[in-house]
C-alpha cells in the first residue's frame, strides 16, 4: 500500500480498537498534543494545566502551541492531575483560568476526565477514547503498541478532527478521515493545496502505518498481538504485586474504584528517597534489573528553570518524586527474576 493507503486503513483499525469514531495517525505523540491544542483553539499566551510529574513532553507540547504551561499539583494517591467533582460545571476557562488541560493518565492508569476542553494524554495507555475533546496515543518504541515511532490522535468530533488534519498535515483540505488528498486533483495546475493558515507536517508514513496494523488487527488466530501484549503486563504486575505484599513501606499506585490499568509499568512509592535507593541497590544484588526512577519534575529540568515561580510548585509531586520506583512490565521473563529479586530485597531490608 502507498500514498496513505496504509495510514488510512491503520486510522480505521485504531479508531475502531479505542471506539473513536476518527483517529488521526501522526509521527510522534508529541505531534499529536501540539496538534490537538491548536485543533482546539489554544493561542499564544493562553494557560494549559499541566502535572509536573511526567515525561516533559507534555509542556514542550504547549510551548510549541506558544501557550503557557501551569503546572498543577498531582492527587497523593493515584499520582494524577485530580478530576474535578461536578463535569459539567467546569467549562471552559474556569480552571485556573485555563484554556486547555492536558492529563497524563501516568504509568498506564486510565483516568475518566470528560471535559471537552481536555486533550487526555494517554502516551502510555491504550485506554479506550472517553469524553474529552482528544485522546492522544504514543507509538514509541517502549510503548504498548511500540511501533519505533508514531502517535494518533482519537476523537469524536468532526469539526476537530478535521482541525487536526489541516494542522498537521500542512494545512491541506482534508475530510476527517482521509489522510491524504486525492492524487487526481494534486495533478491540476489550478490545485489549491494550503487552505488553512501555515501548518505543520506531523503526518505517518505507511511504512509505520503498516507494523501498527499487524499488531492492531486480528490475525489467523482471531487474536490482537496488542490485546496479548497487554495481557502479559497485568500478568507482570501481579507478579510485583505478590512480591511487595504485607510490606508496609512500599505503595503501589492507587487504583480507584471503576478505573483500569494497562501497567506500562508497575509503580510504587517508598516511604522515604532513602528507601527507594536501598530498595534498588538490594535488588539488584539480588540478581533484579535496576528499576527506574521518575522523571524529575518538570519545572526541575533545566531547560524548563524559568517555567516555575514559587506560585507553581507542587507539594505533592515534589514529596513523590524522589519515592518512586518503576518496575518493567514488557517481558514476563524479566517480570518473574525481577519481582523475585524485590521480593528477596524487601525481606533483606525488613517490611
Amino acid at each position: 500500500m502507498s500514498n496513505g493507503e496504509a495510514v488510512a486503513a491503520f486510522e480505521r483499525a485504531f479508531g475502531e480498537y479505542v471506539g473513536a469514531r476518527y483517529a488521526i495517525a501522526l509521527c510522534n505523540g508529541t505531534a499529536t498534543l501540539h496538534t490537538a491544542l491548536m485543533a482546539l483553539g489554544v493561542q499564544p499566551g493562553d494557560r494549559v494545566a499541566v502535572p509536573p510529574l511526567t515525561m516533559s513532553a507534555t509542556t514542550m507540547a504547549v510551548l510549541h502551541a506558544g501557550a503557557i504551561p501551569v503546572f498543577e499539583d498531582v492527587d497523593p494517591q493515584t499520582w494524577l492531575l485530580p478530576i474535578p467533582e461536578d463535569f459539567e460545571a467546569w467549562p471552559r476557562g474556569e480552571r485556573s483560568g485555563v484554556a486547555a488541560n492536558i492529563p497524563v493518565s501516568l504509568y498506564g492508569l486510565h483516568q475518566p476526565w470528560r471535559t471537552q476542553n481536555t486533550v487526555d494524554d494517554a502516551a502510555q495507555t491504550l485506554r479506550p477514547h472517553g469524553g474529552c475533546a482528544f485522546t492522544s496515543y504514543s507509538l514509541q518504541y517502549s510503548k504498548i503498541l511500540a511501533l519505533g515511532e508514531g502517535g494518533v490522535l482519537a476523537t469524536n468530533d468532526e469539526a476537530l478532527a478535521i482541525r487536526a488534519r489541516e494542522c498537521s498535515s500542512l494545512g491541506y483540505r482534508l475530510r476527517a478521515d482521509q489522510p491524504r488528498i486525492d492524487s487526481a486533483i494534486l495533478k491540476s495546475p489550478t490545485c489549491a493545496r494550503h487552505w488553512s493558515y501555515p501548518s505543520w507536517n506531523y503526518r505517518m508514513n505507511d511504512l509505520t502505518a503498516e507494523e501498527g496494523l499487524l499488531g492492531i488487527e486480528a490475525g489467523t488466530t482471531g487474536f490482537r498481538w496488542v490485546d496479548m501484549e497487554l495481557a502479559d503486563r497485568q500478568k507482570a504486575a501481579a507478579l510485583y504485586r505478590e512480591a511487595r505484599a504485607g510490606c508496609s513501606w512500599l505503595i503501589p499506585q492507587h487504583v480507584p474504584e471503576g478505573w483500569t490499568h494497562d501497567y506500562w509499568t508497575y509503580a510504587v512509592a517508598a516511604d522515604t528517597p532513602e528507601r527507594a535507593v536501598q530498595l534498588a541497590d538490594a535488588i539488584v544484588r539480588h540478581g533484579g534489573e535496576r528499576p527506574y526512577a521518575a522523571w524529575l519534575l518538570t519545572y526541575d529540568e533545566p531547560a524548563f528553570a524559568d517555567l516555575a515561580p514559587d506560585a507553581w510548585t507542587c507539594p505533592i509531586a515534589e514529596d513523590l518524586q524522589p519515592r518512586l520506583l518503576q518496575f518493567q512490565t514488557n517481558s514476563l521473563s524479566s517480570a518473574t527474576t525481577n519481582a523475585d529479586a524485590m521480593h528477596r530485597a524487601i525481606r533483606e531490608i525488613g517490611g
